[in-house]
């Protein structure tokens, strides 16, 4: 089972998102738009803030119509966090889901 932790529309270069409380999972990347990149990383600092670029470790950075090389990724960050590098109608989608 699993579930959509980022499921966001119209989104541009600049553009900053965070899901906290993520468990130890399976995560899966998608990115799509013309042009569009986003860079995916984690946190497990309490208090991390979404534009402190030092409070973040770096996952995977995608870019629309490449798919992600890794057919789902396992990894226990508390945070994950989007930036929108390229693009200005992205669309982000990150599902997770438990092993076992």
């Amino acid at each position: 089972m699993s579930y959509l932790i980022f499921q966001e529309h119209g989104k541009k270069a600049g553009d900053r998102g965070m899901a906290i409380q993520c468990t130890s999972a399976i995560f899966n990347y998608q990115v799509i738009g013309a042009g569009a990149a986003v860079e995916f990383s984690g946190s497990n600092k309490p208090d991390a803030d979404p534009l402190a670029d030092e409070h973040w470790e770096p996952i995977v950075v995608l870019q629309a119509g490449i798919p992600d090389s890794e057919p789902f990724r396992q990894h226990v960050w508390d945070k994950v966090r989007y930036k929108v590098t390229a693009g200005d109608s992205v669309e982000i989608y990150v599902s997770s889901g438990v092993s076992g």
